[in-house]
């Protein structure tokens, strides 16, 4: 299964979007890092002041060494108050002073401030131990001090730092994002308005773009240039190639038939005859077959330029088809009727296109409306129209088409009567006419008998209509 390949919106959001979230996802962890060992540093020098203040606390009395200190001046240490503080003051020879008898012992000799991580009543701390001298009398003692604090507080305060980072950094990106959508928007501008333009063209359009773009899309407009260049060049060759065999078809058909009839004029053998009578039967078929196929050619909707296309009159244009056909149907016994509207919308096409249009709707029915045997009824010609729509409709009083062979009617060299003559074109060029002028081709069984094709013309506005019959 071939996957859908993704847009250049979606490629170029995805290319800005990830690495996006691949640094905002690096700098919230080095920010993460930066701020714990910060705030780290700044909660170890609140320890380390707390410690060193405890110094100038302590005294002696009655030989007895004592600390002049507040249970709460203790207990509101921390830039938050929401901490705990343990402390513990005893000399290092081991008499306890003050404090907390069970906090852990530092890990290491006091020569300097030591910090260290200690665990005590179920609480992670984070503690730092100092000596220093102490004249007791005559004697000088080391008193060890050890002041330790929970970590909530600074996890809350790393936890709040963060948050309201994240919080910036998720703002920052759907700024980010929408400006790379905006950019994206504007820098697929020139593509969407060559896209537009070449959407709103008809298909017979093949102009080169002439409009201003950007350095970057210049070789995309060369090329789709290029390649219209050669489809006209195309065109033109097929158009040439039509008018060759044009004439170098019908020429020596025509030829064939003028010879044939001369020749009959003085042929008195029978079996002569018959031969000559059915080569003049395939010149005639060959011939009608030649033009059905230029015909064909000619209405191809790509081969057809719309500065061709104008305001029609299709009540005047059918009165001339009829007038063009009227002969040879009623030679053939039957009856050609045009149910003509007392006004009707102009449409917008080409009159030469839409009256072989007609033409091949009446020759169809006359051929084929009898099925295995001559037609001797009416073929109908009828005009309808609503607010935008114009409908002209053929039928006739025949046998039908079996409904499982409608659809098939408008392939090219179809035949459902084999015993009728014809090329199997008639009804493939009507669909090409209509598919050339926009209009909607429907083929049907009419209840009462026979063969109806309607041909729905979308209505031409009336400004459209009065600046064309004024040209």
């Amino acid at each position: 299964m071939t996957q859908t390949p993704r847009s250049i919106r979606s490629r170029l959001l995805l290319w800005i979007a990830l690495p996006f979230t691949a640094l905002a996802f690096l700098a919230l962890l080095s920010s993460y890092l930066l701020l714990s060992k910060q705030i780290n540093e700044a909660f170890d020098a609140m320890l380390l002041n707390a410690a060193q203040r405890l110094e100038r606390r302590v005294y002696t009395a009655d030989g007895q060494l004592r600390i002049n200190m507040h249970y709460f001046s203790i207990s509101t240490l921390g830039s938050r108050g929401e901490g705990k503080i343990f402390y513990r003051i005893r000399e290092a020879q081991g008499g306890m002073i003050a404090g907390f008898q069970g906090l852990g012992d530092p890990p290491d000799s006091l020569d300097a401030p030591l910090f260290y991580d200690v665990a005590y009543a179920g609480n992670e701390l984070r503690a730092v131990a100092l000596t220093f001298p102490f004249r007791r009398g005559r004697d000088v003692v080391d008193i060890e001090v050890i002041v330790a604090e929970s970590k909530e507080t600074r996890h809350s305060l790393t936890h709040d730092f963060m948050v309201t980072l994240a919080g910036l950094t998720a703002v920052t990106g759907l700024l980010a994002i929408t400006l790379a959508l905006l950019a994206i928007h504007r820098g697929l501008a020139p593509l969407n308005a060559i896209s537009r333009a070449l959407r709103q063209r008809s298909p017979h359009d093949l102009q080169p773009i002439r409009d201003s773009v950007p350095r970057e899309i210049r070789p995309l407009t060369q090329s789709i240039n290029y390649l219209m260049q050669r489809m006209q060049s195309s065109i033109t060759s097929t158009q040439q190639l039509n008018a060759d065999v044009s004439h170098q078809l019908r020429t020596p058909i025509s030829e064939i038939r003028a010879l044939t009839e001369m020749t009959l004029k003085s042929e008195q053998s029978p079996a002569n005859r018959a031969n000559l009578l059915e080569i003049q039967r395939i010149a005639e078929h060959a011939g009608h077959t030649v033009q059905q196929l230029l015909k064909y050619a000619k209405t191809r909707s790509e081969l057809f330029e719309l500065t061709q296309l104008q305001a029609v009159d299709l009540i005047a244009l059918c009165q001339q088809a009829c007038q063009q056909v009227a002969t040879g149907i009623y030679q053939k016994g039957q009856e050609l009727a045009f149910e003509q509207p007392e006004a009707l919308p102009s449409i917008h096409g080409d009159p030469i296109l839409l009256q072989w249009l007609v033409i091949n709707l009446i020759d169809n029915a006359s051929l084929h409306a009898g099925g295995a045997l001559p037609y001797q009824g009416t073929i109908t010609i009828g005009l309808t129209h609503d607010a935008d729509t114009v409908r002209l409709s053929v039928h006739d009083d025949g046998v039908g088409v079996d409904p499982a062979r409608l659809p098939q009617l408008t392939e090219r060299f179809f035949r459902d009567n084999a015993h009728a003559p014809g090329s199997g074109l008639g009804l493939a060029i009507v669909e090409q006419v209509a598919t050339t002028h926009g209009a909607q081709l429907a083929v049907r069984n009419r209840p009462q008998g026979g063969l109806e094709v309607t041909v729905a013309f979308p209505v031409l506005p009336a400004s459209s209509s009065g600046s064309s019959a004024a040209s």
